[in-house]
C-alpha cells in the first residue's frame, strides 16, 4: 500500500469516527478531513495550495 492510499484510509476512518461527535462540530471536522482527503489524492498538492494562497481573498 502506497503512502497516499494509507493517508486516504486513515482519513476515511476518521470521517466515520468524527461525523457524529458533539464536542467539536461534526460538520467542521468532516469538512476539514474532506479537504485533507482531496489534497492527499492530488498528484501535486503543494502546487495547488501555493496557487490557492496566491489568489486574492474571496476569489
Amino acid at each position: 500500500m502506497d503512502q497516499t492510499s494509507r493517508i486516504v484510509d486513515v482519513i476515511d476512518e476518521a470521517l466515520g469516527r468524527f461525523a457524529a461527535r458533539d464536542l467539536v462540530s461534526g460538520s467542521e471536522v468532516v469538512d476539514f478531513l474532506l479537504d485533507l482527503r482531496l489534497i492527499a489524492e492530488e498528484a501535486d498538492p503543494l502546487s495547488r495550495l501555493l496557487e490557492e494562497e496566491s489568489q486574492p481573498a474571496g476569489a
